[in-house]
Formats: C-alpha cells, structure tokens, sequence
C-alpha cells in the first residue's frame, strides 16, 4: 500500500504517513550518521559551503574552500591509519580531516589523541584530525572554524 500511488483515499494515506514515520524513527535509533558525514552537514549548514573533488587519483577526497577566495580550510578524506601513524604496515582505513591551525597551538594539539601532523599538506600550519567519534563533534567544528577563519583574512 505505501508504494501504490492510486491508493490514495483518507485511510490509506493515513496509514501511509504512520508507516513512513515508524520507519523514521527506527532509521533514527539504528542508524547513526558517521561524524564525517555529521561534520560535512554542518559546514553546509554554517557556511553554505559544498566540497569538491579535485584530485583524479584520489576522487573520494573532499575539499573545503572559501567560496569568496577559493582558498582550503578543510580536506576530508579516508586513508590507511599507517599513513597518520608512520606504521604502512597499518592498512585500517580511518576517515580525517585537515585544517589549518596557528603554528603556536600545533604542538599541544599534536600531544592529544586523535591529532597527526598533516598528511598531505604543510605540517607547520596543518593538523589531521581522526574523525572515529572520540572527539566530540563541537571541538572538531571549533578546529574547523578557526582553520576557515584563516581563508578570510588577507
């Protein structure tokens, strides 16, 4: 009944529309967004800002950019954590995201879990960020924030 178009009278559509809200919520108790997905929301949300994907060899890479400069604040992507860690031997692939920071709070950062140097970008002013849910969501936006802020200065 809740594919068929023709059925369309009071009943049937109430039933319809308590069926596709039983489905939602048990979408919504089962299924739980990772944070990358999570996070690449909120930067549409708070910026209006949609990724693109530059790179031929890479094409699942997502870049953030300033729509008014087209300059970088963020690079999602998903690598093997030996690429983080220094171990290639470490094939699990984990999801990150790169941002700029102000080269005096790298190193603190660096000392915390879940923060590499970058990969794939300058080390002294770009930080990746293990993006596996053990920092919450409001920080990683934080580090966001400050590395788009970056992109509007001149």
């Amino acid at each position: 009944m809740l594919r068929v178009d023709s059925d369309n009278g009071s009943f049937s559509a109430a039933v319809k529309a308590e069926y596709r809200a039983i489905l939602r919520d048990i979408a919504d108790k089962c299924f739980v967004k990772a944070q990358a997905d999570r996070i690449r929301d909120e930067i549409k949300n708070r910026y209006g800002d949609e990724p693109d994907f530059p790179f031929k060899k890479f094409p699942d890479y997502a870049v953030f950019r300033n729509p008014k400069n087209r300059k970088w604040y963020g690079l999602l992507m998903t690598l093997p954590l030996g690429k983080l860690t220094g171990d290639e031997r470490d094939q699990q692939e984990v999801t990150v995201l790169t941002v700029k920071q102000a080269e005096d709070r790298l190193p603190g950062l660096l000392k915390k879990a879940g923060f590499f140097p970058a990969c794939h970008m300058n080390k002294q002013n770009w930080l990746s960020v293990l993006l596996n849910g053990d920092l919450p969501d409001d920080q990683v936006l934080a580090l966001l924030d400050e590395s788009r802020s970056f992109t509007e200065r001149k």
